[in-house]
């Protein structure tokens, strides 16, 4: 009996640091430790290149060009902006494209600018940017997030904190306050009588008033999907915050960001972190009932959004 105790208290000791041992490392993998990612293949090709076709590049086109999730590509007067680019699967070895981007990062073409709002794996994918136009300008929050993308080649970086502006070919670009679970800015595009907010991963905060006596943005694109970390809360606007968020911005049309990704572990998935299921889908829902003057707009990878 002792020792049939023994081989069993021997083998709960393995079992149970082998549970530890592999929840450590998944752990480690969330957090990004590992980088195992993979181009998962593109969706929107075809429609990406209509939509540059129709843009063309002189002053007198705008619009929004949906890539996927928070990766948009925004133009103002023909100035090409790329908002958090993210392409490779998985971010932090669990988070993947539930909607396909419309199209390798290789086959963006030129781009004026990249916008980047903080240092998360799904917002600033730095071996996707390696592969684009390295003549853009990188558009950074920190130091830290400068030096890495600097290592890659691109030459033209420029950090910006809250409030802080820039000007890029005629198009004045200002650093916004935001809060998420790191430091995080948006950004406010100001050209040609318009004026386009881009807001990141930010859950609400009390500068969204300011930014929208400040700016009076006539388009924003609000993330949707409502991360919640166990144990940290709410991160990102849920639905119901972003319709809160347009109706203080009083913008004439809003798109929903950061809402086509889902977790390909379950240990991610159930126990690290959750989301608003179909957040795309109920936040039209609701801008459809609450706020009606609002044109929402829930575009497919590739596809050209007019302002």
């Amino acid at each position: 009996m002792a020792a049939d105790i023994r081989r069993i208290s021997r083998r709960g000791l393995v079992v149970g640091a082998a549970c530890v041992t592999a929840a450590g490392l998944e752990y480690a993998s969330f957090r990004g430790a590992f980088d195992h990612r993979r181009w998962p293949g593109a969706a929107g090709a075809q429609r990406y290149a209509a939509s540059l076709g129709a843009l063309g590049r002189d002053d007198g086109h705008s619009g929004i060009v949906h890539i996927g999730h928070s990766t948009h590509l925004v133009v103002l007067g023909g100035v090409r902006f790329l908002t958090d680019p993210w392409f490779y699967d998985p971010a932090f070895g669990a988070l993947c494209h539930d909607i396909l981007p419309a199209v390798a990062p290789s086959g963006l073409g030129e781009l004026d600018a990249i916008l980047v709002t903080h240092d998360h794996a799904d917002h600033a994918d730095l071996r996707a940017m390696d592969e684009m136009d390295k003549r853009a300008t990188i558009y950074v929050p920190t130091a830290e997030l400068a030096a890495r993308v600097r290592s890659l080649g691109f030459r033209e970086i420029a950090i910006l904190r809250p409030w802080e502006a820039h000007r890029q070919r005629g198009v004045t670009v200002t650093a916004v306050p935001a809060l998420h679970d790191i430091y995080e800015v948006g950004y406010v595009l100001q050209a040609h009588g318009r004026s386009v907010y881009f807001a990141g991963d930010t859950r609400l905060h009390p500068d969204l008033p300011a930014l929208a006596e400040r700016f009076a943005p006539t388009a924003a694109i609000l993330p949707v999907d409502g991360t919640r970390l166990t144990g940290a809360g709410l991160q990102v606007m849920t639905p119901a915050d972003a319709v809160s968020a347009a109706r203080t911005l009083g913008c004439k049309l809003v798109l929903p960001s950061h809402a086509e990704a889902g977790f390909s572990d379950p240990l991610a998935e159930h126990v690290l972190v959750s989301t608003v299921p179909q957040a795309r889908d109920r936040f039209f829902e609701m801008m459809t009932a609450q706020l009606p003057g609002v044109a929402c707009r829930v575009p497919e990878p590739g596809e050209l959004i007019s302002m």
